[in-house]
């Protein structure tokens, strides 16, 4: 199976439903970029998890640390494993770079996609040990920093169903992935 990771957006009715449920889900900017983040699989469960742009602060977070991934040392941004969410592909916006007018932010969304697709198999597999831990419940000071992984998937199927009750022609043709 080939593994693909995606920079996207996620909508912003669907973020603010998580947020009301758990306050870790990052909301997304209003008056300013939105989000951008990654889409990749858990366990056959789309899941989204933001980036951060480059902060000094970035640079002395330890490689090890579990629910972070550095990229490129944090010199272009982080990606925040702590507040990965699932997703269902109707809320989901995969990101044209190439459409993008700033072209110093272009860039730097460049150079991400750019890291990322070079080590998406390392990302997955440290998001896939943060979600065994944090859905374990063994280590509460990680559970402390992450979102409900758990109650935001059981969520997640509820927002589809609900979905298609509301507009039953619309989630008829789009693909479901949570159920």
């Amino acid at each position: 199976m080939e593994i693909k990771i995606y920079l996207c957006v996620i909508n912003d009715d669907y973020i603010d439903y998580l947020h009301n449920i758990d306050n870790k889900v990052l909301e997304n900017k209003i008056n300013r970029r939105k989000y951008v983040g990654i889409l990749f699989e858990i366990d056959d469960k789309k899941y989204y998890a933001p980036l951060a742009s480059p902060k000094p602060k970035h640079k002395n977070i330890k490689n090890t640390a579990p629910d972070i991934v550095k990229i490129d040392g944090g010199k272009l941004g982080v990606i925040n494993l702590n507040n990965m969410i699932p997703v269902p592909d109707s809320e989901v916006n995969i990101i044209d770079i190439e459409g993008i007018a700033d072209e110093k932010y272009k860039n730097l969304l460049r150079d991400q996609a750019k890291f990322i697709s070079l080590h998406k198999k390392e990302i997955i597999k440290k998001a896939e040990r943060l979600y065994k831990i944090v859905i374990s419940g063994k280590q509460p000071e990680l559970n402390q920093r992450c979102c409900n992984y758990k109650l935001l998937e059981l969520k997640c199927i509820e927002y589809i169903k609900a979905m298609k009750e509301i507009m039953p022609e619309i989630a008829a043709t789009k693909e479901e992935n949570m159920e």
